[in-house]
């Protein structure tokens, strides 16, 4: 997994004079992921229940900069404290919470911490210690951060959290189900933006219906955005000499149509995530510098440069079975920001989707085997139709051998009478 960064390089400007946001990427940050899959339970609905246990080790060889490295961004827990009391719109609120952004010494809307800790290791944000204040004195203040650290990928690494609880169904009842997801965490409602949009046709990634390279589109759950992602069939790949199908990502994946908000659909581009699960946060996805979004979202930021190459989301399948041979995830999470003019701190931030990070899950299906898969695929199928007719031949030769000696035998048996 490679992590990009983005470092706002002017944040006082933009607050000053209202210059755009520039931004730098940094990184990659490389991460060996591993995943076991744990608490495995056969169902008698024909569906496995399973967990992902998930890890990730540094690879400093493979990075483009330390851990080490200072990134300003920003401060998503501050951010998010005033888009939910903004929608509550107490005037007393905002006057406490003035005055505890003035005691703990918060002036700035953006933070500056180092590429660790805002990827795995986690940073303590005062705005946390505020909240907790409020919800004191103010129990109905409809804001729930069920963290103490703050960090994208926080709590995540050698967790089985980052999935959740995930059914599949085996393909026992219907191989055409193989591979697809039934429920997430007890829930078939997979959509909780729309439920005419629920139902789902996707796949949990590993396996796959044996007929789906056929299809013209196919679907992959992804538990960390809450939905699915409906890839388009592009072309034939060889894969180490294995014919397979190209899907990727066009302009229509988010598009928005099953997933706007009540607050109103988007322009395309972006996903709304304000609605995902029970942790209502102000973040939005999107393809990698807004690859293939509508231009307004780049004009408003400097520093994206979508690259079709780079920012494309695509997954390659075996032609005949399926099999996935290589994956390229590419997401990108942004902060959606807006001026809130009653608190001190963000009546100056820009209205703008202002990107924090993107990252590219990356698997190849391994040289020795994809040789295997090769014998299976190309081989097998050219040598198969001899190794039949060998047998038939074989056969033949070996019936007529057979008759030829039963009726040598049945002649020996006979005895010649002598007239005398």
């Amino acid at each position: 997994m490679s992590i990009y960064l983005f470092n706002w390089t002017n944040p006082e400007e933009t607050l000053q004079n209202g210059t755009k946001p520039i931004l730098q990427q940094l990184g990659p940050y490389v991460f060996k992921e591993n995943r076991t899959k744990v608490n495995a339970n056969f169902n008698s609905n024909d569906t496995i229940t399973y967990m992902q246990l998930k890890s990730w080790q540094f690879d400093q060889i493979l990075s483009n900069g330390s851990l080490s490295d200072q990134i300003t961004t920003v401060n998503i827990v501050l951010n998010i404290l005033g888009q939910k009391l903004e929608a509550i719109h107490y005037h007393w609120i905002f006057v406490l919470v003035n005055f505890y952004l003035k005691m703990s010494n918060i002036s700035k809307p953006f933070i500056t911490k180092t590429a660790g800790e805002f990827i795995f290791d986690g940073y303590h944000d005062p705005v946390l210690d505020i909240l907790d204040e409020l919800q004191k004195h103010i129990p109905q203040i409809p804001i729930n951060l069920p963290f103490k650290k703050v960090g994208w990928f926080y709590g995540m690494n050698m967790s089985t959290s980052a999935d959740g609880l995930i059914n599949m169904f085996t393909g026992v009842d219907n191989i055409e189900k193989l591979g697809l997801v039934h429920s997430v965490n007890y829930s078939e409602n997979l959509n909780v933006f729309n439920k005419d949009c629920s139902a789902s046709n996707a796949s949990a990634g590993d396996l796959w219906p044996e007929h789906t390279a056929m299809q013209s589109n196919i679907s992959i759950y992804i538990p960390s955005i809450c939905s699915a992602l409906t890839l388009t069939k592009k072309n034939y790949k060889f894969i180490n000499g294995i014919k397979s199908m190209e899907f990727t990502g066009k302009s229509d994946v988010f598009n928005n149509t099953c997933y706007c908000p009540s607050s109103g659909c988007l322009l395309p581009g972006v996903r709304s995530l304000n609605l995902c699960g029970n942790n209502a946060l102000p973040i939005f996805i999107s393809f990698p510098h807004f690859y293939l979004a509508d231009e307004s979202y780049r004009q408003s930021i400097i520093g994206m440069k979508p690259n079709k190459t780079l920012h494309e989301f695509k997954i390659i399948l075996e032609n005949e079975y399926s099999i996935p041979l290589h994956i390229a995830a590419r997401l990108q999470f942004n902060v959606k920001m807006n001026p809130i003019k009653d608190i001190k701190v963000l009546k100056n931030v820009p209205e703008v989707f202002l990107p924090v990070f993107w990252f590219a899950d990356t698997f190849e299906v391994p040289k020795n085997v994809s040789d295997q898969l090769l014998i299976v695929t190309n081989v097998l199928p050219i040598i198969t139709p001899y190794v039949w007719l060998t047998m038939s031949l074989t056969g033949c030769i070996m019936l007529v051998l057979s008759t030829y000696l039963w009726v040598s035998k049945k002649n020996k048996s006979f005895t010649v009478l002598d007239p005398l």
